[in-house]
């Protein structure tokens, strides 16, 4: 963006500055996409790379930074769509942390700035993008070495995952972790944030944490955190599921 008011001398220095007097790194934007499958578990979306460099491995989605058209932001809600064909206005996408390690891709030096999206399954429209030969939903599953990444045809490690993208993962998992005890993102994983019950959400938390919550405790905390401070409206009704006791109605709507 050019600034205003600037001096003849500064004008003049910017006209006949050279750019490649610098090495410069390409730039990256890489999405860890969460989502809940209908177990309940929580998934990520992968991709199965089309080319070079490891060519028929799966990572996460993401693409080169298009230079002068586009800000990385914008890159990341293009790579986005591109996966998933979503309205990138209406979900959770934020900015997870910058990578950026000289030896994390062998082409060159590149820089991924990583994203977190949160997402509904009945949302996620799953395509491969042009650079993909495949993308799935996987569960996130733990043993003795580490994680796991299954579906009903496929189980991975993270040393079979392309680049560092084990590391953007475990950073994601680690960060969603810690702020969904201060932050409301869980809500955006809810399959109707209009109506839900308090075990629905309590299975996400569940999920991302991979732990089991003691319900009482969790209903405490709901109603001191979110239905207390006007985040969460009590519906006054009840769902009512066969063979089950019929539970509270609640609605996010947000500050």
């Amino acid at each position: 963006m050019k600034r205003k008011n600037m001096s003849h001398e500064e004008q003049e220095f910017i006209k006949n500055y050279k750019a490649d007097a610098y090495e410069r790194p390409s730039v990256t934007a890489d999405i860890v996409v969460f989502t809940l499958d209908d177990d309940d578990d929580l998934n990520i979306l992968l991709i199965m790379r089309k080319g070079f460099p490891y060519k028929d491995h799966w990572a996460i989605p993401g693409g080169f930074l298009e230079v002068g058209k586009e800000s990385i932001d914008d890159t990341a809600r293009r790579e986005l769509y591109e996966e998933t064909g979503l309205d990138i206005d209406n979900i959770y996408l934020k900015q997870l942390y910058t990578f950026g390690k000289p030896d994390r891709d062998p082409r060159t030096h590149v820089i991924s700035v990583a994203y977190t999206a949160l997402i509904p399954k009945s949302q996620l429209t799953i395509s491969a993008g042009d650079d993909a030969s495949d993308a799935r939903l996987f569960k996130i599953k733990y043993d003795v070495n580490g994680m796991l990444f299954v579906n009903d045809t496929i189980s991975l490690t993270e040393s079979q995952l392309a680049f560092d993208h084990n590391e953007i993962i475990r950073t994601a998992i680690t960060r969603i972790r810690g702020r969904i005890d201060y932050e409301p993102d869980a809500f955006n994983l809810l399959k109707d944030k209009s109506e839900f019950t308090i075990y629905e959400l309590k299975r996400i938390y569940e999920s991302i944490k991979n732990t089991t919550l003691d319900t009482a405790n969790f209903r405490k905390s709901f109603i001191r955190s979110y239905v207390n401070s006007g985040l969460v409206v009590d519906l006054n009704r009840k769902r009512a599921e066969t063979g089950k006791k019929a539970t509270e109605l609640y609605s996010y709507v947000g500050a």
